[in-house]
């Protein structure tokens, strides 16, 4: 399988950078392993939305979106 290319949305990554550095460490890890399978299991498509997916980590929820071999993270909270 080839990677997906991964982008990060701007706010997105504010939003990264405002967690702490073990919080970042653990939401990085998944957005590269996202490179790789952007359906892992845990991860759950959102209702009503095309390829719209969350995937919940720890306290933390990432939201992305999957198109063709890219992967856009929109929001992390």
């Amino acid at each position: 399988m080839t990677p997906y290319h991964i982008k990060i949305a701007p706010a997105a990554r504010r939003q990264i950078y405002s967690l702490s550095m073990k919080q970042q460490k653990t939401i990085i890890k998944l957005i590269e392993a996202l490179a790789i399978n952007p359906r892992p299991p845990g991860a759950q498509k959102i209702e009503g939305m095309t390829g719209l997916y969350n995937d919940n980590v720890g306290q933390s929820r990432l939201i992305y979106k999957i198109e063709e071999q890219e992967i856009l993270v929109l929001l992390v909270k």
